[in-house]
């Protein structure tokens, strides 16, 4: 018997197709949704157009941070054209509330402050000038240094980065609230389950008190300065067990659990007789969260009320110990509807550590993208310090921008401890990954020159290598970029001991002399303007040491001029 045919109508086939469509779109964003989620669980390089550009209207972003010392001690113009012209900057934030912290972070010196090794920073002073009324029960406290009391470093800076074109924050870091203000104030302290201060200096976000200071220092800012975001990384909870001092369990938590259905106190003889017991443990996990994500909800809003044109930024460094954000009570799902924007707090690159794979940092930025969305504006932090080299640098920068997550921009973490040498390799390794728009550095190590005299160091000096001579050297190479008019930039090392003097010749004229006679005990660099030099010309840099100072040099840069720049 013959197979049975069947017809199939003209209409009916219209219908179909129409079914067969519908279903399509229904399962599309599915779909989209798990070839994302592929590609990300694989972690497959997406192509993805990074444009950058100098100003605020860049799509990328690059950014960094200042401290107000390291202003007064270097100055706003100097600052701005090393992180604009080595780095690549277009995003720079002030940190207004900076906790006590000795600078640079687990460094010697800085290596190219000219006034002082080092600054131990203050407990939680803030660098603007607050409107006292908006604040109650806690007052900001000014610096004890009458030096930064003086001014309003916040718009300073606004003023500095406004004038450039350049967008600009301010960060409330770690700890908004003195730690000794919280010590002086058992009320406002975190409690363990057995009503102790765990952490005293931990404030609780439940107190009134505390809250309502919070929440009055990010909306004075966002009213009174012209800033994009305001940022923060302040911690509200401990990453603790409750067995192990987790907090909190003091009487405003108590309060506000009580007002949400969850009866807290209640819950606290379980939980001591059984860490694990249900659902008190759950519900107080859900208790933590709920705090966190309520007290950026309001901090959102205000800043938001105040400024429509600011956000608020969430600066992660929760996972950089190795664990997670929700053991600080930080659930970034629910927290990313109030945030405008995110960056990952990551320090990798400092660690020094030869063949780095970078396995937290992909990890990280899988993560936090899943849980802001594939919108969010998403930065990765680069740590251009301490034990990182130049090769790190790039790799972490590789890393970064081919991870599925996408990301929006780069952060330097940290201007105030990053050799010139570190901000050079960062920018290299942003053209290098396919940044677009960014002018290359044109220059060459010393050490990579013929040397006549002159030897490489023998050790690092200040997070740099250079050459150096006791009596005098030469380094020379033979300039092989276009012929054109150039700003020449001279990196050397100015001791105490003397005052030692380089020569600048090109194709043997010479060009510029100067002494080290700043006496800085750090890195410095001269600046000599509107040179022209061709293909083929010699360069050569003749040092010469004086008394106690060697005559130590790292790098010559060559930095066309804009009109060169913009006609070719």
């Amino acid at each position: 018997m013959k197979p049975k045919k069947y017809k199939i109508h003209t209409k009916n086939l219209r219908n179909l197709m129409l079914i067969i469509l519908i279903w399509i779109s229904s399962i599309s964003g599915t779909c989209q949704g798990w070839v994302e989620r592929r590609q990300a669980d694989d972690n497959e390089p997406i192509p993805w157009n990074r444009v950058w550009k100098p100003d605020s209207t860049s799509e990328f972003e690059v950014g960094t941070q200042i401290r107000p010392w390291t202003i007064y001690d270097e100055g706003m113009t100097y600052i701005l054209d090393n992180m604009q012209s080595m780095i690549g900057v277009n995003n720079l934030y002030i940190i207004v509330v900076m906790h006590e912290e000795h600078r640079p972070f687990k460094a010697s010196e800085f290596p190219h402050n000219p006034a002082r090794d080092i600054f131990d920073a203050e407990d939680s002073r803030v660098t603007f000038f607050p409107e006292m009324e908006r604040y109650d029960t806690i007052k900001p406290l000014m610096s004890d240094y009458e030096w930064i009391r003086e001014t309003d470093w916040l718009q300073l800076v606004i003023d500095s980065c406004r004038a450039r074109g350049l967008s600009v924050g301010a960060e409330v870091s770690h700890f908004p609230i003195p730690k000794a203000l919280v010590r002086a104030n058992p009320d406002w302290q975190q409690k363990n389950i057995d009503g102790k201060a765990e952490n005293p200096h931990m404030f609780c976000p439940n107190n009134p008190d505390t809250r309502e200071y919070v929440i009055a220092l990010f909306g004075d800012i966002a009213a009174n300065y012209d800033v994009d975001y305001i940022q923060t990384c302040q911690l509200l909870f401990n990453n603790r067990d409750i067995d192990q001092g987790g907090t909190c369990f003091c009487r405003h938590c108590i309060a506000r659990a009580c007002e949400t259905g969850f009866d807290l106190e209640a819950a606290i003889p379980v939980l001591k007789e059984n860490k694990n017991a249900q659902p008190e443990r759950d519900q107080w996990i859900a208790f933590r969260t709920n705090s966190t994500t309520e007290l950026y909800r309001l901090i959102a809003e205000k800043i938001r009320e105040e400024n429509p044109g600011c956000h608020l930024r969430f600066n992660d460094v929760l996972v950089w110990g190795g664990g997670s954000a929700m053991d600080y009570g930080m659930d970034m799902k629910a927290v990313a509807p109030y945030l405008g924007s995110l960056v990952n707090q990551d320090h990798t690159e400092q660690l020094g550590r030869e063949n780095e794979t970078f396995e937290l940092r992909k990890k990280w930025l899988a993560t936090n993208r899943k849980f802001i969305g594939p919108d969010m504006h998403f930065v990765s932090g680069i740590a251009a310090r301490m034990a990182a080299s130049p090769e790190l640098i790039k790799a972490g920068i590789k890393v970064a921008l081919e991870h599925p997550a996408r990301v929006d921009g780069l952060a330097l973490k940290h201007y105030d401890g990053a050799s010139f040498s570190l901000m050079r390799a960062f920018k290299q390794g942003m053209i290098e990954a396919g940044v677009v728009g960014l002018p290359p550095t044109i220059g060459k190590e010393v050490e990579e020159m013929d040397l006549d005299g002159y030897a490489p160091f023998r050790e690092e000096l200040v997070e740099e290598w250079g050459v150096e001579t006791k009596d005098s050297g030469t380094a020379s190479y033979t300039f092989d970029q276009p012929s054109g008019t150039y700003d020449i930039r001279i990196t050397y090392f100015d001791q105490v001991e003397g005052q030692s003097q380089v020569r600048l010749y090109i194709a043997g004229e010479e060009k510029a002399t100067f002494k080290l006679d700043e006496d800085t005990d750090c890195w410095r660099w001269r600046r000599f303007d509107n040179i022209q030099v061709n293909t083929g010309d010699e360069i050569k840099l003749v040092g010469k040491a004086h008394k106690q100072e060697l005559a130590r040099i790292d790098y010559i840069e060559f930095i066309r001029r804009k009109s060169q720049a913009n006609q070719e």
